[in-house]
């Protein structure tokens, strides 16, 4: 019993060292690809303005990301004009159907008018995220409410990222022509 379980503690030891063995030879190798430029990470635009914000990022989860109010009324839309006016002629893909829209989401002391749109890379390895977020809450001056005040400015948060699955965003090619046998409707 005792030596079965020896074996059974070396055995998990052995193939824990290989695994980290693993991990350590493929980031090593991603690394390499990025600084040869294949999967170089893109640059993160700032909303101007905003350049001097401090980003937030992790190079292990591969993100950056940042964050500010913007003092503009809701339901703006300005920060997201720039990015597509930025990102798609530099061959960015939105990955949200048609335009974004304004979107209501209800809680019991406040509501959140959010917004989101997605980009794609060229090379559809990262993503572009921007979520801008309006907060509202009810006013009381009696029963039932009375109306909603509005919290001043917008929150905006854009966050550059690897795509989560580059598989799934990646456009379809055209179908290839497949050998077979042709069937002919009959007369």
């Amino acid at each position: 019993m005792k030596q079965s379980r020896r074996e059974l503690v070396r055995t998990i030891a052995v193939v824990a060292v290989i695994w980290v063995v693993i991990l350590v030879a493929v980031a090593r190798w991603q690394g390499r690809g990025e600084r040869a430029g294949a999967g170089r990470r893109p640059e993160l635009m700032h909303y101007p303005g905003t350049e001097a914000v401090e980003e937030q990022h992790s190079a292990n989860l591969g993100f950056r990301k940042y964050w500010f109010t913007l003092n503009e009324d809701y339901p703006s839309k300005s920060v997201y004009y720039f990015y597509r006016n930025e990102l798609e002629p530099k061959g960015w893909t939105p990955l949200h159907r048609g335009e974004p829209r304004w979107v209501r989401q209800v809680a019991k002391k406040e509501s959140r008018d959010v917004f989101q749109a997605v980009w794609g890379s060229p090379d559809n390895l990262f993503q572009i995220q921007l979520d801008m977020m309006s907060v509202v809450k009810p006013v009381r001056e009696g029963e039932p409410l009375s109306g909603e005040e509005r919290e001043p400015g917008i929150e905006v948060f854009v966050t550059l990222q690897r795509s989560l699955h580059p598989g799934l965003i990646m456009q379809p090619k055209a179908p290839t022509g497949r050998p077979g046998v042709e069937v002919e409707p009959g007369e």
